[in-house]
Protein backbone atom coordinates (compact mmCIF):
# COMPACT_ATOMS: atom_id res chain seq x y z
CA UNK A 1 0.00 0.00 0.00
CA UNK A 2 0.89 4.06 -0.97
CA UNK A 3 0.05 6.96 0.97
CA UNK A 4 0.38 10.08 -0.87
CA UNK A 5 -0.90 13.68 0.30
CA UNK A 6 -1.43 16.02 -2.29
CA UNK A 7 -0.40 19.83 -1.57
CA UNK A 8 -1.26 22.59 -3.38
CA UNK A 9 -1.09 26.35 -3.61
CA UNK A 10 0.81 27.09 -0.36
CA UNK A 11 1.81 30.87 -1.34
CA UNK A 12 4.12 31.46 1.00
CA UNK A 13 3.93 35.50 1.37
CA UNK A 14 0.29 35.11 1.51
CA UNK A 15 0.35 32.14 4.39
CA UNK A 16 -1.42 31.76 7.40
CA UNK A 17 2.01 31.15 9.98
CA UNK A 18 0.30 29.03 12.64
CA UNK A 19 -1.10 25.94 9.95
CA UNK A 20 2.82 25.35 8.34
CA UNK A 21 4.09 23.54 11.11
CA UNK A 22 0.72 21.98 12.10
CA UNK A 23 0.45 20.63 8.42
CA UNK A 24 3.90 19.33 8.68
CA UNK A 25 3.19 17.58 12.36
CA UNK A 26 -0.17 15.72 10.23
CA UNK A 27 1.66 15.07 7.20
CA UNK A 28 4.37 12.96 9.67
CA UNK A 29 2.41 11.30 11.62
CA UNK A 30 0.44 9.41 8.47
CA UNK A 31 3.43 7.29 7.58
CA UNK A 32 3.51 8.85 3.96
CA UNK A 33 5.44 7.63 1.54
CA UNK A 34 5.44 11.00 -0.73
CA UNK A 35 4.22 14.27 -0.70
CA UNK A 36 2.91 15.81 -3.60
CA UNK A 37 2.92 19.85 -4.07
CA UNK A 38 1.58 20.81 -7.58
CA UNK A 39 2.42 24.71 -7.67
CA UNK A 40 2.58 27.88 -6.31
CA UNK A 41 4.67 27.53 -3.40
CA UNK A 42 5.26 31.07 -2.88
CA UNK A 43 3.11 34.74 -4.26
CA UNK A 44 6.03 35.82 -5.90
CA UNK A 45 8.58 33.90 -6.06
CA UNK A 46 10.17 36.43 -3.86
CA UNK A 47 13.69 35.11 -1.44
CA UNK A 48 12.18 34.87 1.56
CA UNK A 49 8.91 33.44 0.15
CA UNK A 50 10.95 30.41 -1.29
CA UNK A 51 13.18 30.05 2.25
CA UNK A 52 9.98 29.71 3.84
CA UNK A 53 9.21 27.03 1.14
CA UNK A 54 11.98 25.05 2.08
CA UNK A 55 11.85 25.41 5.24
CA UNK A 56 8.37 23.46 5.25
CA UNK A 57 9.60 21.12 2.85
CA UNK A 58 12.58 20.27 5.08
CA UNK A 59 9.73 19.75 8.14
CA UNK A 60 8.53 16.41 6.02
CA UNK A 61 9.65 13.33 6.87
CA UNK A 62 8.36 11.81 3.66
CA UNK A 63 9.94 12.57 -0.04
CA UNK A 64 8.34 15.24 -1.91
CA UNK A 65 7.74 15.57 -5.44
CA UNK A 66 7.21 19.41 -6.72
CA UNK A 67 6.23 21.38 -9.68
CA UNK A 68 6.30 25.14 -10.25
CA UNK A 69 2.85 27.31 -10.54
CA UNK A 70 2.69 30.95 -12.62
CA UNK A 71 3.69 32.07 -8.78
CA UNK A 72 6.96 30.48 -8.98
CA UNK A 73 7.81 32.87 -11.31
CA UNK A 74 9.03 36.49 -10.37
CA UNK A 75 6.09 39.13 -11.93
CA UNK A 76 8.35 41.69 -10.98
CA UNK A 77 11.44 41.30 -11.95
CA UNK A 78 11.42 41.34 -15.74
CA UNK A 79 15.03 40.33 -16.86
CA UNK A 80 14.65 37.36 -14.29
CA UNK A 81 11.50 36.64 -15.68
CA UNK A 82 12.17 36.16 -19.26
CA UNK A 83 15.79 35.68 -19.04
CA UNK A 84 16.25 32.74 -16.12
CA UNK A 85 12.86 31.82 -15.02
CA UNK A 86 13.69 29.31 -12.42
CA UNK A 87 17.21 30.32 -10.92
CA UNK A 88 15.02 30.62 -7.39
CA UNK A 89 13.37 27.22 -7.84
CA UNK A 90 16.44 25.84 -8.53
CA UNK A 91 18.05 27.34 -5.98
CA UNK A 92 15.59 26.69 -3.52
CA UNK A 93 13.72 23.34 -4.30
CA UNK A 94 15.13 21.65 -6.77
CA UNK A 95 16.94 21.30 -10.32
CA UNK A 96 14.24 19.24 -12.08
CA UNK A 97 11.17 21.23 -12.92
CA UNK A 98 9.90 17.45 -13.92
CA UNK A 99 10.55 15.38 -11.18
CA UNK A 100 9.80 11.31 -11.36
CA UNK A 101 8.77 9.10 -7.93
CA UNK A 102 8.47 5.05 -8.49
CA UNK A 103 7.92 2.23 -5.92
CA UNK A 104 5.59 -1.05 -6.23
CA UNK A 105 2.44 0.51 -6.16
CA UNK A 106 2.57 4.23 -8.23
CA UNK A 107 4.66 5.86 -10.54
CA UNK A 108 4.15 9.57 -10.04
CA UNK A 109 5.32 12.15 -13.01
CA UNK A 110 5.87 15.69 -12.91
CA UNK A 111 4.91 18.07 -15.35
CA UNK A 112 5.84 22.06 -15.59
CA UNK A 113 2.99 23.74 -16.79
CA UNK A 114 4.05 27.06 -15.66
CA UNK A 115 5.04 29.66 -18.73
CA UNK A 116 7.09 32.55 -18.26
CA UNK A 117 4.86 34.29 -21.24
CA UNK A 118 2.20 33.31 -23.60
CA UNK A 119 0.77 34.85 -27.00
CA UNK A 120 -2.46 35.28 -24.06
CA UNK A 121 -2.92 38.33 -22.39
CA UNK A 122 -3.70 36.07 -19.08
CA UNK A 123 0.05 34.49 -18.31
CA UNK A 124 -1.32 32.84 -15.52
CA UNK A 125 -3.26 29.89 -17.51
CA UNK A 126 -0.69 27.64 -18.05
CA UNK A 127 0.51 25.48 -21.09
CA UNK A 128 1.63 21.64 -21.57
CA UNK A 129 3.63 21.31 -25.11
CA UNK A 130 3.54 18.47 -27.80
CA UNK A 131 7.48 17.48 -26.72
CA UNK A 132 6.14 17.10 -23.27
CA UNK A 133 3.28 15.34 -24.11
CA UNK A 134 5.88 12.83 -26.10
CA UNK A 135 8.27 13.03 -23.56
CA UNK A 136 6.03 11.20 -20.73
CA UNK A 137 5.59 8.59 -23.27
CA UNK A 138 9.54 7.90 -22.77
CA UNK A 139 9.13 8.55 -18.84
CA UNK A 140 6.73 5.35 -18.80
CA UNK A 141 9.04 3.00 -20.43
CA UNK A 142 10.07 1.57 -16.97
CA UNK A 143 6.91 1.95 -15.20
CA UNK A 144 5.76 -1.65 -13.69
CA UNK A 145 2.84 -2.92 -15.57
CA UNK A 146 0.54 -2.69 -12.53
CA UNK A 147 1.48 0.46 -10.94
CA UNK A 148 -0.69 3.35 -10.63
CA UNK A 149 0.12 6.30 -12.87
CA UNK A 150 -0.51 9.81 -11.82
CA UNK A 151 0.62 13.00 -12.69
CA UNK A 152 1.05 16.08 -11.21
CA UNK A 153 0.56 19.32 -12.86
CA UNK A 154 -0.43 22.90 -11.88
CA UNK A 155 -3.51 23.97 -14.05
CA UNK A 156 -6.31 22.18 -14.14
CA UNK A 157 -7.26 19.69 -17.16
CA UNK A 158 -10.74 19.34 -16.60
CA UNK A 159 -13.84 21.51 -15.17
CA UNK A 160 -15.46 21.64 -12.52
CA UNK A 161 -19.16 20.53 -13.57
CA UNK A 162 -20.64 23.14 -11.01
CA UNK A 163 -18.28 25.50 -13.00
CA UNK A 164 -18.80 24.83 -16.66
CA UNK A 165 -18.12 27.54 -18.54
CA UNK A 166 -16.09 29.48 -16.18
CA UNK A 167 -12.62 27.54 -15.27
CA UNK A 168 -9.79 28.80 -17.98
CA UNK A 169 -8.03 24.92 -18.32
CA UNK A 170 -4.39 24.42 -19.46
CA UNK A 171 -3.56 25.32 -23.26
CA UNK A 172 -3.65 21.86 -24.74
CA UNK A 173 -5.39 20.05 -22.02
CA UNK A 174 -8.05 18.19 -24.46
CA UNK A 175 -4.69 16.88 -26.57
CA UNK A 176 -2.88 15.83 -23.71
CA UNK A 177 -5.83 13.96 -22.07
CA UNK A 178 -6.30 11.99 -25.42
CA UNK A 179 -2.70 11.50 -24.89
CA UNK A 180 -2.85 10.37 -21.49
CA UNK A 181 -5.98 7.74 -22.42
CA UNK A 182 -3.01 6.45 -24.42
CA UNK A 183 -0.61 6.41 -22.24
CA UNK A 184 -2.78 4.28 -19.65
CA UNK A 185 -2.63 7.42 -16.96
CA UNK A 186 -4.84 7.02 -14.25
CA UNK A 187 -4.71 10.18 -12.28
CA UNK A 188 -4.10 13.74 -12.99
CA UNK A 189 -3.66 16.53 -9.46
CA UNK A 190 -3.67 19.89 -9.75
CA UNK A 191 -4.36 23.34 -8.15
CA UNK A 192 -4.23 26.95 -9.25
CA UNK A 193 -8.40 27.00 -8.65
CA UNK A 194 -8.03 26.87 -4.77
CA UNK A 195 -10.90 24.82 -5.22
CA UNK A 196 -11.33 20.71 -4.56
CA UNK A 197 -13.40 18.50 -6.52
CA UNK A 198 -12.86 15.43 -8.90
CA UNK A 199 -13.87 14.47 -12.46
CA UNK A 200 -12.92 12.53 -15.28
CA UNK A 201 -11.97 11.88 -18.90
CA UNK A 202 -12.88 9.18 -21.20
CA UNK A 203 -12.76 9.24 -24.62
CA UNK A 204 -15.46 7.29 -26.52
CA UNK A 205 -13.92 4.99 -29.08
CA UNK A 206 -15.93 5.60 -32.86
CA UNK A 207 -17.24 2.23 -33.74
CA UNK A 208 -14.91 0.04 -36.10
CA UNK A 209 -12.25 3.31 -36.02
CA UNK A 210 -9.83 2.20 -32.77
CA UNK A 211 -8.17 5.62 -32.99
CA UNK A 212 -9.01 9.14 -32.42
CA UNK A 213 -7.77 12.09 -34.40
CA UNK A 214 -5.43 14.48 -32.56
CA UNK A 215 -5.24 16.88 -35.56
CA UNK A 216 -2.01 17.25 -37.79
CA UNK A 217 -2.44 13.77 -39.13
CA UNK A 218 -1.46 12.67 -35.59
CA UNK A 219 -3.62 9.61 -33.95
CA UNK A 220 -3.84 7.79 -30.80
CA UNK A 221 -5.03 3.97 -30.46
CA UNK A 222 -7.62 3.78 -27.90
CA UNK A 223 -7.98 1.19 -25.25
CA UNK A 224 -10.96 -1.13 -26.01
CA UNK A 225 -12.33 -0.55 -22.52
CA UNK A 226 -12.11 3.30 -22.94
CA UNK A 227 -9.43 3.81 -20.56
CA UNK A 228 -10.83 6.52 -17.65
CA UNK A 229 -8.59 9.49 -16.20
CA UNK A 230 -9.70 11.17 -13.17
CA UNK A 231 -8.73 14.60 -12.56
CA UNK A 232 -8.03 15.76 -8.80
CA UNK A 233 -7.93 19.68 -7.80
CA UNK A 234 -6.88 20.51 -4.76
CA UNK A 235 -7.78 23.54 -2.59
CA UNK A 236 -4.99 26.05 -0.99
CA UNK A 237 -3.56 24.05 1.93
CA UNK A 238 -1.85 26.72 3.82
CA UNK A 239 -2.62 30.62 1.64
CA UNK A 240 -5.55 32.88 3.18
CA UNK A 241 -6.57 33.15 -0.19
CA UNK A 242 -8.95 30.45 0.22
CA UNK A 243 -11.66 31.78 -2.59
CA UNK A 244 -14.91 30.39 -0.56
CA UNK A 245 -12.92 26.64 0.57
CA UNK A 246 -11.17 25.74 4.15
CA UNK A 247 -7.83 24.68 3.47
CA UNK A 248 -7.35 21.41 2.68
CA UNK A 249 -5.48 19.10 0.93
CA UNK A 250 -5.64 15.38 -0.52
CA UNK A 251 -4.92 12.28 0.70
CA UNK A 252 -4.22 9.28 -1.92
CA UNK A 253 -4.69 5.73 -0.72
CA UNK A 254 -2.96 3.10 -3.35
CA UNK A 255 -3.87 -0.82 -2.15
CA UNK A 256 -1.47 -3.32 -3.79
CA UNK A 257 -4.31 -4.31 -6.03
CA UNK A 258 -4.94 -1.34 -7.32
CA UNK A 259 -7.93 0.20 -5.83
CA UNK A 260 -7.13 3.95 -4.92
CA UNK A 261 -9.34 6.14 -2.77
CA UNK A 262 -8.84 9.98 -2.76
CA UNK A 263 -10.12 11.94 0.28
CA UNK A 264 -9.99 15.70 0.92
CA UNK A 265 -8.36 16.37 4.25
CA UNK A 266 -9.90 20.05 5.95
CA UNK A 267 -8.88 22.11 8.60
CA UNK A 268 -11.29 22.88 10.87
CA UNK A 269 -9.74 25.67 12.88
CA UNK A 270 -8.36 23.14 15.21
CA UNK A 271 -7.25 20.20 13.47
CA UNK A 272 -6.83 18.29 10.18
CA UNK A 273 -9.86 15.86 9.36
CA UNK A 274 -10.59 13.57 6.30
CA UNK A 275 -13.35 13.91 4.88
CA UNK A 276 -16.12 11.04 5.22
CA UNK A 277 -16.80 10.50 1.60
CA UNK A 278 -14.22 10.15 -0.76
CA UNK A 279 -13.30 13.09 -3.64
CA UNK A 280 -13.01 10.01 -5.84
CA UNK A 281 -12.41 6.08 -6.34
CA UNK A 282 -10.60 3.97 -9.20
CA UNK A 283 -8.68 1.26 -9.87
CA UNK A 284 -6.13 0.35 -12.11
CA UNK A 285 -7.27 -1.93 -14.99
Amino acid sequence: MSRIAHLSDLHFGSDLPALAETLADHLNDRGLDLVIVSGDLTMAARHREFRAARAFLDLLEAPTLVVPGNHDISPYRLEQRFVTPYRRWKRYVGRDLEPTFVNDDVAVFGINTARRMMLKLDWSRGAINRRQIRRLSQRLHHVPKDAVRIVVAHHPFLEDAAFEGKTTLVQRSRRALEAFTRYEIDLITSGHLHRTYSSAFVVEDAPGSGVHELGGGETVPLRRDDHRVTVIQAGTALSHRTRGETNSFNEIVVQPEGTVAIHAVVWDGARWSETAEPLATLRRR
